[in-house]
C-alpha cells in the first residue's frame, strides 16, 4: 500500500514540488497549511534566480496562432519576477510571410518564397510580438546577431541566420537582495563616457559601496564597433589593478558585434554594457574560458585544457543555481563542426542542468578569467593558471572564437 501524501517527508514534497509548472504549484498551496508553506518555499526559492527559455517556429506551416499560443504559455511560467529581460533574436528568412500570416493576409497559412528581408524589417517584426506580450513597465533589450544559443533540459539549441524559420533565446533576470544585473544603453551621437578610473567605471555602472562588478557583457553594433578598442584598453588597465590586488575581485569580460541593439527607448543604440553586480558578501562566483584554436584539428587539445581549468575553478555546483553564456563565431556553427548544437552540447555535458544562453556574432570580446575559488579540487589551481601566462592576457577583440562565460548563485 502506499504512503499517503500527508505523511510524505517534508524534503520529498520539496522535490516533487519543484517539478510542478507555477501555475499547479498555486493550486498546491490550496491543499493545506503544509503544502502552502512548502510551495511557498519552492517559489521564493524560483523567484531568486534567473530564468530562460528558447522558441523557433518549428516549419512553414505553423501558424501564428501558434506561435501566440506557445509565447503566451511560455511567458504564463517565467517563476521569477524580471527586473529585465533580454531577447536574443536571430535573422530568418521566410519572415515577411509570419508578419502575413498574423494580418490574415495569407489565407493558406503556407509561406511563400520570398527573398532575404533586410534584418531591421525582421528584427522590429519579431520583436514588436514579443513586446505585446509582456509588461509595458518591464525594461526590455532585443539583441539581434547571426544566430542564437540556449537550451532545454540538458540540450545544446545552436539556431544559426540560415535557418529559415524565426527563433529566439531569452533571459529573465529578477529582482535579487544578493545580486543584480544593470544595463548601460549608448546611444549614437552620445559620446562614449571615458571609463579610465575603476571609480569612473563603478559610477557609470551604478556600482553602490560594498558592492563589485562580477562579469561585463559588452553589446556592440556592428556600425560602432571602431570605438571598441579605446573602451577595451580603459577596462584592462582596471582589471589589471583589480587582479593585482586579489583576482577573485576582478571581473569577467565577454560580448561581441551584432547587427542591432534595441532597449525600446525609439533611439538608435550603439553599446550596451550589460553588468552582473553582487554584494562583496554574496557567494557569486564567475569563471571564464576563451576557445580558440589554431587548426580545427586542435580543437580538442584546447577545449579539454580550458575545460578542466573551469572544472577546477570551483564555481559549478550541483547544489548551486548556475547560468552560462556562449559568445561564438558566426563561422563556429554546424558547417564549421559537421554537427548540430555542437559546442553548447559540450559544455552542457561538462556543466549539466546550467541555463544557457547567448548568440553567434560577427567578432567577439573576451577573456580568460579562472579565478581560485578555494575548493578541495583546485588546491594547485593558481600553480597551473600562473604557468599558462595567456589566461592573465587583456580583454580582446578578436574573431572566430566562442567565449564561455559560468556564472553560479549559492542557494
Amino acid at each position: 500500500m502506499g504512503t499517503p501524501f500527508k505523511n510524505l517527508d517534508d524534503l520529498v514534497l520539496l522535490r516533487i514540488f519543484s517539478f510542478l509548472p507555477s501555475k499547479h504549484l498555486h493550486h498546491s498551496m490550496r491543499v493545506c497549511k503544509k503544502w502552502n508553506h512548502l510551495a511557498n518555499e519552492v517559489m521564493r526559492n524560483r523567484q531568486s534566480y534567473p530564468q530562460t527559455f528558447v522558441y523557433q517556429l518549428k516549419d512553414n506551416r505553423d501558424k501564428m496562432k501558434n506561435f501566440d499560443e506557445k509565447i503566451h504559455s511560455d511567458l504564463e511560467e517565467i517563476w521569477c519576477k524580471p527586473a529585465l529581460s533580454v531577447f536574443f533574436l536571430n535573422s530568418p528568412a521566410f519572415f515577411e510571410s509570419l508578419s502575413e500570416s498574423s494580418n490574415g493576409n495569407n489565407q493558406n497559412g503556407d509561406y511563400p518564397k520570398s527573398k532575404r528581408l533586410k534584418t531591421e524589417h525582421k528584427k522590429d517584426t519579431m520583436s514588436k510580438l514579443i513586446k505585446n506580450k509582456l509588461a509595458l513597465n518591464l525594461p526590455k533589450l532585443f539583441i539581434t546577431g547571426d544566430g542564437i544559443v540556449g537550451s532545454d533540459k540538458n540540450s545544446g539549441i545552436e539556431i544559426e541566420s540560415d535557418c529559415e524559420q524565426p527563433a529566439f533565446s531569452s533571459l529573465f533576470i529578477p529582482h535579487n537582495g544578493s545580486y543584480r544585473f544593470e544595463y548601460k544603453p549608448v546611444y549614437f551621437k552620445t559620446k562614449l563616457p571615458e571609463l579610465k578610473t575603476e571609480q569612473d567605471l563603478d559610477k557609470f555602472l551604478g556600482v553602490k559601496q560594498n558592492e563589485e562588478i562580477k562579469f561585463l557583457l559588452l553589446l556592440v553594433d556592428g556600425y560602432s564597433d571602431s570605438k571598441l578598442i579605446p573602451l577595451l584598453n580603459n577596462l584592462n588597465r582596471i582589471r589589471k589593478i583589480k587582479i593585482e590586488r586579489d583576482v577573485k575581485k576582478s571581473f569577467a569580460c565577454s560580448g561581441g558585434i551584432v547587427k542591432k541593439l534595441d532597449d525600446c527607448s525609439g533611439k538608435r543604440t550603439k553599446l550596451v554594457f550589460l553588468c552582473l553586480i553582487s554584494k562583496v558578501e554574496s557567494k557569486c562566483k564567475v569563471s571564464q574560458i576563451v576557445i580558440r584554436e589554431p587548426t580545427q584539428q586542435e580543437f580538442d587539445t584546447v577545449w579539454d585544457e580550458k575545460i578542466n581549468l573551469m572544472k577546477k575553478s570551483g564555481v559549478f555546483s550541483n547544489k548551486d543555481k548556475c547560468l552560462a553564456f556562449q559568445v561564438s563565431c558566426c563561422g563556429r556553427g554546424k558547417d564549421y563542426h559537421r554537427q548540430e548544437n555542437f559546442e553548447s552540447n559540450m559544455f552542457l555535458k561538462e556543466f549539466p542542468n546550467v541555463s544557457l544562453v547567448g548568440f553567434f556574432g560577427y567578432g567577439e570580446v573576451g577573456v580568460d578569467y579562472i579565478p581560485d575559488y578555494g575548493t578541495d579540487a583546485n588546491k594547485n589551481l593558481i600553480d597551473d593558471v600562473k604557468n599558462k601566462e595567456y589566461l592573465f592576457e587583456n580583454i580582446q577583440a578578436t574573431g572566430f572564437t566562442s567565449i564561455f562565460t559560468l556564472i553560479s548563485f549559492q542557494n
